[in-house]
């Protein structure tokens, strides 16, 4: 009797420890039920993820909602999905293609069309460790995926923006592992660039152009009180993991899940500093700054490198079209 009190007694403290560890690696929650109706939202990438949790808990506030998907089938299933979910029959699917610039001036005219104005864009679509391939505009896929695709997007939608707008690009702690950036080689295809070395410094650089872009749009935007936040949302279980070769392997995925359930977050723990980012009101007075689990950090000295982000800002006029 002892000896099955003793083993229930460490199954118990087991879990708890468990749980209390999941807990703390999953982050804070954000508390802000602010409600959001008549309110028009852009969010890239939300067939799934991060992005597919975030639209949700926005449309269960009452905004309207419009999201991208580059497989408008598995898009439409997604919206109908959303809108049984949240009994909200205001969400939208539409087609858009960070990687092709006419895909994305073609979804801006839908939107000029559609809206008067819209009131948050979430910059939540991305890719990691993508293997070296080429856009139909000639930059490498992580880098338009990333970085220039939305900036083009961001760009086009400014004047549809209203006054009081918030602006959300997701970044990642991996902007600290770029220590330079060669704005003459950091959009360029590199077909030789395969190895893992490679493929985390292409990662890096993307959010590194995301966080100096989003200190430059802050700055042009002040004037118009449109406020831009870079949010960090940890290590999240989503499929921008697809081509990590260390989960590919379902041999090395499954050593590593008892340790990725502890410390890798869900969705719904990864959409948490977003969702801060777009509701909370804590935060209206704040722009161009830096997020991680709902407070604002330093991010790395070379995001905040004034003349870069300048230099950076006229080089994606120019790759882009817009000059």
């Amino acid at each position: 009797m002892k000896w099955t009190l003793l083993k229930s007694a460490t199954c118990l403290g087991a879990a708890l420890i468990l749980y209390y560890f999941k807990k703390r690696c999953g982050g804070p929650v954000c508390r802000c039920f602010s409600r959001l109706d008549n309110k028009i939202i852009v969010i890239t990438g939300a067939t799934s993820g991060i992005g597919l949790v975030v639209a949700q808990l926005l449309a269960n506030r009452g905004a309207s909602i419009i999201f991208t998907a580059r497989n408008i089938d598995e898009g439409i299933v997604i919206q109908n999905y959303l809108r049984a979910a949240t009994k909200n029959p205001k969400i939208y699917c539409k087609y858009l293609d960070l990687n092709d610039f006419a895909s994305i001036h073609k979804f801006v005219l839908h939107v000029n069309q559609a809206c008067s104005t819209v009131d948050l864009l979430i910059n939540n679509a991305g890719v990691f460790f993508h293997p070296p391939s080429e856009t139909v505009n000639k930059f490498d896929v992580t880098f338009q995926t990333n970085y220039l695709g939305h900036f083009l997007l961001t760009e086009l939608l400014l004047p549809k923006l209203a006054a009081s707008s918030r602006i959300i690009f997701l970044s990642s702690a991996a902007h600290f592992l770029a220590k330079s950036l060669d704005l003459k080689t950091v959009a360029a295809f590199d077909p030789e660039a395969v190895g893992s070395s490679a493929r985390f410094q292409s990662y890096a650089n993307s959010k590194l152009c995301l966080l100096l872009y989003s200190k430059n749009l802050a700055r042009r935007c002040k004037e118009r009180n449109i406020n831009v936040y870079s949010v960090d949302p940890g290590s999240v279980e989503t499929s921008i993991y697809r081509h990590f070769p260390f989960l590919r392997n379902p041999i090395l995925k499954a050593l590593q899940r008892p340790i990725r359930f502890i410390v890798v977050r869900t969705p719904f723990q990864g959409a948490q500093t977003v969702l801060h980012c777009a509701v909370s009101p804590h935060v209206s007075k704040e722009t161009g700054l830096y997020y991680s689990d709902l407070v604002s950090k330093t991010p790395s000295d070379l995001s905040q490198d004034f003349e870069l982000s300048t230099q950076l800002y006229d080089c994606s006029r120019r790759w882009t079209g817009l000059v």
